[in-house]
């Protein structure tokens, strides 16, 4: 390596610690020295991630594709599901405030925040304190707001909130509290990138995506065909191309605030050849399809495992299938009976935690 070459690799490590102390320094002048108000929120949350990105729990024998669906959920129907409200929760969000000497109009808020809403890979989100009601929530246009704050998440199955995301969201949050004309309530940044490892590395020892594949056992079936013995068993909810869900209710007895009571997740999706549902042919063969269960994302209280072996029992019969696993060995009871004792552990480590399978704070932090 020449010396050009060393004189620019110090000069660029150089240019990027001076970014990360100016932040600090900038946050640590401009902190608010007032007490926060009561009724505020934690000023920051437990959350992890790793840059370079999660590697998720398989059990042996079973495979799937991690996604979060549940915004763009579109049922079978004409109609369609209106997506949840995301809420800042300290388990997962680190959380800049914002004080105002006067409630300032959710109107003039709306106007001034970050035209992107993410750092890195990781959203942002906003709420403010109404000044009548006192409560936090989603920002509204015609209400008035005595507090604000910002929170990014920490973690995510992309990895966990790095030095450089951080410092965007201390710089945007910098710009914004210009714009308001109230200085941010910052967290810490190492107490924060020291959470967000320490969240991350216990959601990767407890995500697991689990699939049971369908193999025809000889001649194919045609796409029209398969729909039809899906929605049989209960698979109503297309969320996209060769993507069916079979969709459930949060249940009461999950949901430790309330808030999930009734909103509509996917339990198990089914997905099958994408190009067979944009074919002209309505038999189009599709000789594979598999079930999936994104573990962390669906209430314990359903039974999603015992739900997806019986739909994937059903429709085997229905199409005249095998159970197999990604390279074509059957899957024996004995196995899945296995698997499903070991998951009792996970949602146990989950709820410890206070993150119950299937919360939206849950389904975040595992997306």
């Amino acid at each position: 390596m020449g010396q050009l070459q060393q004189a620019l690799l110090v000069v660029g490590a150089l240019i990027i610690a001076a970014v990360v102390a100016f932040n600090l320094w900038q946050s640590w002048q401009l902190r608010r020295r007032r007490p926060r108000s009561e009724g505020a929120g934690p000023l920051m949350g437990d959350e992890p991630g790793t840059a370079a990105g999660r590697d998720v729990q398989r059990e042996p024998g079973l495979d799937g594709e991690p996604q979060y669906v549940e915004p763009q959920l579109a049922s079978a129907e004409p109609t369609r599901l209106r997506p949840p409200a995301l809420r800042i929760d300290p388990l997962i969000d680190a959380i800049a405030s914002f004080m105002f000497e006067q409630p300032v109009p959710g109107e003039s808020l709306l106007s001034r925040m970050p035209r992107i809403a993410r750092v890195g890979t990781k959203p942002l989100l906003f709420e403010g304190r109404n000044a009548q009601s006192g409560l936090w929530e989603t920002l509204q246009p015609s209400e008035r707001y005595a507090e604000l704050q910002a929170g990014v998440q920490l973690a995510s199955r992309s990895g966990a909130l790095n030095a450089i995301e951080y410092s965007e969201f201390v710089t945007k949050c910098h710009a914004l509290g210009e714009a308001l004309g109230s200085s941010p309530d910052l967290p810490d940044m190492a107490d924060v990138l020291e959470q967000a490892r320490d969240l991350d590395s216990f959601a990767a020892a407890n995500d697991a995506q689990l699939s049971i594949n369908l193999q025809a056992h000889g001649v194919a079936w045609g796409v029209d065909y398969l729909r039809q013995q899906a929605q049989a068993v209960g698979f109503n909810t297309s969320l996209a191309a060769g993507r069916l869900a079979l969709v459930e209710q949060f249940p009461a007895e999950a949901a430790a605030d309330g808030s999930d009571v009734g909103r509509l997740i996917p339990l198990v999706q089914l997905h099958y050849d994408s190009l067979a549902d944009f074919a002209e042919n309505p038999e189009m063969p599709v000789s594979r399809a598999t079930l999936l269960l994104d573990v962390p994302q669906v209430p314990q209280a359903l039974q999603p495992f015992a739900r997806m072996r019986d739909a994937a029992r059903r429709l085997a019969q229905g199409l005249d299938a095998r159970q197999v696993d990604d390279n074509g060995a059957p899957l024996s009871p004995a196995a899945l009976d296995q698997i499903e004792q070991q998951l009792t552990q996970l949602y146990a480590a989950l709820d410890e935690r206070g993150l119950q399978a299937g919360t939206l704070t849950t389904q975040r932090l595992f997306s």
